[in-house]
This record gives structure tokens, sequence and C-alpha cells, in this order.
């Protein structure tokens, strides 16, 4: 009577594709070309950055000498000696003067690339303290932060440098990295493509305002971008991935799949990239190529996660091929071994009676059956399928007496099933629906709401509706019964 609701058509719903959600920018802080840009950055500007002393202007022009050679520890040195001497003056005809915020923002650049980031960061935040419009001074803090992930602290350091001033494509860059970090997407966006309009060669700003556009479901504009940045990056599995989301976001899951197929072509795809590979040819009904996928994502695994594996039997067998699940279940139980810890050994069993059942073969999943209940007597999905065992056994069964045996054996097993929160559900379901064939309506009413109670369904409200309508009947008739009596 249940059964035309009980079961509706599988809907297989690919697991996103396993790529970093937000993929930093490359680490510029190693980069020499930065390193010698950022640690000689002291051109300074009148009203933004402060003024130098002659004495400063001669000492930093021997500091950009020693930079000019890359000679970082030697220009550190100098800078020291300098504000020693300028503050307190080793000549007795020399005053001591204050140093100027602009020789601390150079030591706070040399000590951020000997990887002193605590002394540079103090030297940053001292020299914003003496010259708070000091433009530099916040940028440079900025980056000091973001390489060390610390991008709450930075957003307004970066927004602070552009509202004095700054235009770089790099602080647009790295501000468009923190909003994307914060899930600000519409501002990460805007930001990302004012720093790839400054610089469009920019892989990072281009993979940047991807991110952003995937953030915003905008699939068709970041697979494009995507695309654009692949052809210059053939070989990054992120970006492959990274793409495959915006084409499983946009439904095109053809193209999802040769993007996998790449990967494994390139010897990029890991194990969870081929099980979902399997997933999407299993969704275009091609269950050979999805069992090739499956076990190469086996072959993948260093330490196959079994559960994980059987969810992808699982699908073969609904899907209506128990053959192919049966040759991946063998190829599992290749890969673990004979030593299988028993929560293992049960689950691969309970995946086998599912597919001899699948399979029409009730001798196969009494056999295993029998073995899982020396192995685990008390499981519950154990308990479960041999309920359904003696259910379906009974069905078949015309000869009334072991009927009657049979029927009894499913409802001890429901019953001590639904003990077991994680299938209350399908066995109160079972043992409603058994009685309910039994004509016991008013027994399988109590128990069918409770099914009803763990787990809501049109379907299910609608056949509880008529079996309770049925007990009512039941109920009038046996009331009937009862008044007629002499």
């Amino acid at each position: 009577m249940f059964s035309r609701f009980l079961i509706p058509a599988l809907l297989l719903l690919p697991a996103i594709a396993q790529a970093d959600r937000i993929i930093p920018p490359a680490n510029l802080f190693s980069d020499p070309a930065f390193i010698k840009d950022f640690v000689g950055s002291y051109g300074f500007l009148s009203d933004v950055e402060p003024k130098v002393s002659q004495d400063e202007q001669a000492a930093l022009t021997t500091i950009r000498d020693l930079f000019e050679k890359n000679q970082f520890a030697q220009a550190e040195q100098e800078i020291i000696r300098f504000i020693k001497e300028t503050e307190n003056p080793t000549d007795p005809k020399k005053q001591p003067a204050e140093i100027s915020p602009a020789m601390i923002f150079v030591l706070g650049n040399l000590y951020f690339q000997a990887d002193r980031t605590d002394e540079a960061r103090r030297a940053f935040l001292e020299a914003i303290k003496r010259f708070p419009r000091f433009r530099r001074a916040h940028t440079n803090l900025a980056f000091l932060y973001i390489s060390k992930n610390q991008t709450n602290e930075a957003l307004p350091l970066l927004q602070k440098s552009i509202e004095l001033g700054e235009t770089s494509p790099r602080v647009y860059g790295m501000l468009g990295y923190c909003h994307l970090v914060k899930k600000n997407a519409v501002a990460a966006e805007n930001a990302y493509r004012q720093a790839y309009l400054l610089d469009a060669n920019s892989r990072d700003w281009k993979l940047g305002l991807s991110q952003s556009l995937l953030a915003q479901d905008k699939f068709a504009e970041a697979a494009s971008l995507l695309g654009s940045i692949i052809e210059e990056n053939p070989n990054d599995k992120q970006l492959w991935l990274q793409q495959t989301n915006a084409y499983l976001g946009m439904d095109r899951k053809e193209d999802a799949a040769i993007n996998l197929e790449i990967l494994r072509f390139k010897g990029l795809a890991d194990e969870s990239n081929l099980n979902l590979l399997g997933n999407l040819y299993m969704d275009r009904s091609e269950p050979q190529l999805a069992l090739f996928a499956y076990m190469a994502a086996i072959d993948k695994s260093t330490t196959l996660d079994v559960p994980r594996a059987l969810k992808s039997a699982k699908i073969l067998t609904d899907y209506g091929f128990p053959d192919k699940a049966l040759s991946f279940v063998e190829k599992i139980k290749s890969k673990v071994g004979a030593n299988v810890p028993n929560a293992q050994k049960t689950l691969l069993m309970l995946t086998e009676v599912r597919i001899a059942q699948a399979q029409k073969k009730p001798e196969t999943v009494e056999k295993l059956l029998n073995e899982l209940t020396q192995i685990d007597p008390t499981n519950g999905e154990v308990l479960l399928e041999l309920a359904k065992h003696f259910d379906q056994l009974a069905k078949d069964e015309e000869d009334e007496g072991k009927r009657g045996t049979l029927v009894q054996n499913a409802r001890t097993n429901y019953q001590l099933a639904v003990r077991t929160p994680a299938v209350a559900y399908q066995a109160n379901l079972g043992l409603g629906q058994m009685y309910v064939r039994e004509k016991r309506y008013v027994e399988a009413l109590p128990i069918l709401e409770t099914a009803l109670n763990l787990k809501k369904s049109e379907s299910l409200e609608q056949y509880t509706s008529r079996v309770r309508r049925a007990a009512d009947r039941q109920r009038q008739k046996d009331e009937a019964k009862e008044t007629t009596k002499p």
C-alpha cells in the first residue's frame, strides 16, 4: 500500500570539488623584488609622509646604496648607529635631536625583511604614532599583518592607506583578499577589479576576483576568468577545482567531469576528486566509467576511508547496478586486507547484504546476516536488515505456519531495532507496514505515527491517514461485534 510512496527516484547530489575556498595571494613576502621594493620604500612625500632632516637624508642615501647591494644587515646596523648618534651624540658640540618617524619606518622595514616581525610591528606603530598620516607606514604594517594571516588587523590599515592616497594594485589586491576572508564578497570584487585594472597581468588579482565572483554565485563569469588563468597555469590543481565548482554551480556536470578527468590524466586528482568524478558519471548513467573512477580513488588513497568508499558502493546499488557495486566492494576488501576492525567489517558486510538483496539472492543475505549476528549481535542496522529479511521471506511464503514464524522473527527484530536512534525511523516504518499487510491497522497506527514524528514526509503522512481511517473502521467493527454478543 505504501511502497509507491516510499521509494522516490534517487537524486544524486555531487559533493563540491575539494578546492580551497579562498586561495591566498602568492607569497609576496618571499619575493626578492617585493622585498627590495618594500625595504627600500622611503621616498617620502609631503603631507602624507614625514619630513627628514639633511643629516637623515644623507644617512638614507648611504642606506639606499646598501639596499642596492642587498646588504640589508649592514643597512640595519647603519640606521641603528645613526639613530643612537642622533639621540645621544658622542660629539659634545652636537645637541641631541629627535629622530624622524621616517627613520623609524625604514628600520621597521629592515626588521620585517629579517623576519623580526614583532620588532617591525612596534617600529611601524611608533612611526604612525609620531606621524598619524604616514601612508606607507599604514601600508607596510598592513602587509606585515597579512603575512601573519591577521587580516582583521590589516583591513583598516589598508583602508586608511587608500584614504591617504595610495593607489597601488598591491594594496587594492590585499584589500580584496581581506574582504574575501571576511566574506565581504561584493567589497572584495570591487577591490580586486581595481587591482586587476591597474595590473591586468597579475595572477593573484585575477584569481582573487574569480573567488569573489564564486562567493556571489556568479558562476559563468568566474568560470570564464578561471579559464584564462588555467591557460597560464595548466598544472595548478586548485584552479581546475575552482572552475569545477563553478561548473557544478551552473549544473554543467559534463564540463565538471571533463575537468576532473584532466586532473586524473595529469596525475593531480586525489581520492575525493575521483569519488566526485564517479558520482558525476553515475548522474549521467555511466556506471562502468563511475566504477573505474571509484576504483582509481581507492588506488589513490593512502589510508582508505572505508565509510566514504562504501557510499560509492551504495550509489551503484541504488542506481540499479549491484554487480558493479559488488566488484567495488571486493576492491575495497582487497585494499583494507584481512585485519579489518569489527566496526569496518560490519559496514562492509552490511553493504554486501544490501547488494545481495538487490541481486535477489536471499541465501547470500541470510548467510551474511548470520555472520553479522555473531560479530555484532546488538547492532541496530544488523537487526533492521534481519527484520527486513524475515519480512521479505514472509511475503513470499505460502505455508501459513512457516509464514507465522517468519512474521514473528521480523517483528522481534524490528522491535529491537527501534531502540537504535540511527535506524528507529526505518524500523518503525517497516514494523508498521508489516502490521498493515497483516490487516492489524489498530496496532500499526501508533507505530507509523512514531515514524512520522521521527521524519516528516508528505507521502508518509498520507499513508498514515489512510491507516488511521482503516483503524477507525476496524475499531467500529470490533465494537459492533461486542454489542451483538449475547
